[in-house]
């Protein structure tokens, strides 16, 4: 079984994308998920950030996000696809090759899952000539498609090799699921996986697991589920899953800490994995 290959999320850090990126390679790590607002916010402009990206030396796992996609209708419809059109361009310019997606979540949303599937299917077929895939990502408060049993048969209905999942391992331990749950989907189809921790033990209630997924995420080790989490590491290298795994953590206990400071946590938690999963 290979040795897994660790990166972070920006959005997991405070500070300017420089300095962001400076603490990254400085902790060892070599690859870093990307969040849009850290290229679109500089003072430099998207361009600026795009060359300091490229002068950093990282790789880039993947691009985060489009968010509430797939389901809608008319000019909502018309303005995700444009919105995900500016990213994939934005992309090709950063040679970014992943970009994520994840489901609409607002109750009034009507569940169609041929619409979803369908949407999808061509944003995933727009992507293709840019040499881009497209990784869908369940959220447990969307009314549409809120765990990994309706997101994998979203991706089989839109039937295109160019999407795959997004394995995050809060929307899978949130609802109190086990690595094995993921059993039918092979590796081929695993795009990124993005690791954090937790403290609750039970299934938290539905605001709850909003308000935890964007201010108390925690790193592996910190949390109630460092052994399933390293369980998720295991499993999915086991089934021949190469890519990236991605402390993806947000905190506003971390992000009061400078990036030097708040980047321990995540080396801490690297070697903490490393070492129960025997690497």
């Amino acid at each position: 079984m290979q040795s897994p290959n660790f990166a972070i999320s920006t959005l997991s850090l405070t500070g300017s994308l420089d300095e962001k990126l400076i603490a990254i390679k400085h902790a060892g790590f070599s690859a870093v998920e990307l969040g849009a607002l850290d290229l679109s916010g500089s003072a430099e402009g998207v361009s600026g950030s795009i060359q300091r990206v490229k002068q950093s030396g990282l790789k880039i796992s993947a691009l985060q996000e489009v968010k509430d996609f797939g389901g809608h209708s008319g000019r909502i419809l018309a303005y995700k696809m444009e919105l995900a059109k500016s990213y994939l361009q934005l992309m090709s310019k950063l040679g970014c090759k992943l970009l994520i997606v994840t489901p609409a979540t607002s109750t009034q949303m009507k569940l169609d899952i041929e619409r979803v599937a369908s949407d999808l299917r061509a944003l995933a077929t727009l992507a293709i000539p840019k040499g881009i895939r497209i990784g869908f990502k369940p959220l447990s408060w969307s009314p549409s498609v809120s765990n990994y049993a309706a997101a994998w048969e979203v991706i089989q209905r839109a039937d295109n090799s160019n999407l795959g999942l997004v394995l995050d391992s809060y929307q899978l331990l949130a609802q109190m699921n086990s690595p094995q749950s993921l059993e039918d989907i092979p590796a081929s189809a695993i795009s990124l996986v993005q690791l954090s921790d937790f403290a609750s033990t039970s299934v938290p209630l539905m605001e709850d697991q909003i308000n935890i997924a964007r201010h108390h995420r925690l790193y592996p080790g910190e949390g109630s589920h460092g052994v399933a989490i390293s369980e998720l590491v295991s499993y999915c290298l086991g089934k021949g899953y190469t890519g990236d795994f991605i402390f993806d953590v947000y905190n506003d206990k971390y992000l009061a800490l400078s990036p030097e400071e708040s980047i321990q946590h995540a080396v801490h938690a690297r070697e903490w994995i490393l070492e129960r999963i025997g690497h």
